[in-house]
């Protein structure tokens, strides 16, 4: 069969966003469209084809048999096109024209400047974005990004990816030096101001549902988006806080000014998995997820155990199970 005169990739990757979108309205917002631009080159794709591939008198709109056939293969048309880029782009023989790669603040600025040393000659140019977990979404579904460092289940419904466990690290306490008061969490309010991070961010929504779940409430005073910060206040006596070691590592100047304490009733815990596309980067995932569970291991983390030998035990690596109970769950 001839391919007709007007058809083209980019109006096959629109396609495939909009349906797995659910919408032109969301395909836009992915895709830095108007819903129009995106509606005009949809109609442009059917007109080529002679067939319609979304039914219009539903809402939200849905595939019609030939859509879904369409999105079946464009999807597969999309990943070789992509990878036949990359491979005619190399500057030298299994070398990466680029490679983005998002990761947490905490996690990018902790692990990512060893991964780039460790792992530069994969790719000709490296791309490490940071940022809120949450906002990666939209990047990664637009192909933007090529693998993501999570730390929450937010690619979880989707299908076609693969998923390696790095590692798994402990919700720990932080106070003041000189603070010397209650050090547990759930004896609930205590002398000096709790320090939140920000519910924008999976860690402070984590952290809130398990204050939750031990029915502990504190004043709402501050919060703060970013790990270095909310280290910072807690080390010039502002309040105490709950963080995690790694984000403890995004200010290490700043550990001989707090105390850190174990959760001992209600720990928890958050893991951070390395997400990408299947069969698109080849083992490059598998051996960037062992790459970095060595880097953590045997370079980042070690300074910390000098100066808090508990917390070792606390971590988990490969194997592990996301401690996350349901809110209706006791806590031992």
């Amino acid at each position: 069969m001839k391919i007709p005169s007007n058809f083209d990739l980019r109006s096959l990757q629109v396609f495939v966003v909009t349906a797995e979108q659910g919408g032109m309205t969301q395909s836009g917002k992915v895709l830095h469209l108007t819903q129009s631009a995106v509606s005009q080159i949809i109609a442009g794709l059917e007109d080529s084809l002679g067939v319609k591939l979304f039914d219009r008198s539903v809402r939200p709109i849905a595939l019609t048999t030939a859509g879904r056939i369409l999105l079946e293969r464009g999807r597969q048309i999309i990943r070789d096109t992509k990878e036949a880029l990359r491979e005619t782009q190399t500057l030298e023989r299994r070398r990466l024209a680029s490679l983005t790669i998002a990761m947490t603040d905490s996690m990018s600025a902790v692990l990512g400047p060893h991964l780039y040393t460790e792992m530069h000659e994969l790719s000709g140019y490296w791309r490490l974005w940071s940022g809120l977990s949450p906002y990666h979404r939209e990047e990664f579904l637009s192909h933007n990004i090529d693998i993501i460092l999570a730390t929450s289940n937010i690619m979880e419904e989707l299908s076609g990816l693969v998923r390696h466990k790095v590692f798994q690290e402990p919700y720990i306490l932080i106070f003041p030096k000189d603070y010397d008061g209650d050090t547990e969490l759930h004896s609930g309010v205590r002398d000096i101001p709790f320090l939140r991070f920000s519910l924008r961010s999976a860690m402070g929504l984590r952290i809130e549902r398990q204050l939750n779940r031990l029915r502990l409430r504190f004043p709402e005073l501050v919060e703060f988006d970013r790990g270095p910060a909310h280290t910072m206040a807690v080390a010039q006596g502002m309040g105490w806080g709950v963080t995690t070691p790694l984000c403890l590592l995004e200010k290490p100047d700043m550990l001989d000014d707090i105390q850190i304490r174990p959760i001992s009733r209600g720990a928890f815990s958050r893991h951070f998995d390395l997400i990408a596309r299947e069969e698109f980067l080849g083992d490059l995932p598998t051996e960037m997820a062992a790459r970095s569970r060595n880097i953590l291991r045997e370079k980042c983390l070690p300074p910390l155990y000098e100066r808090v030998p508990w917390l070792e035990e606390k971590f988990r690596w490969e194997e592990y199970e996301e401690l996350d109970q349901p809110e209706t769950e006791e806590i031992e």
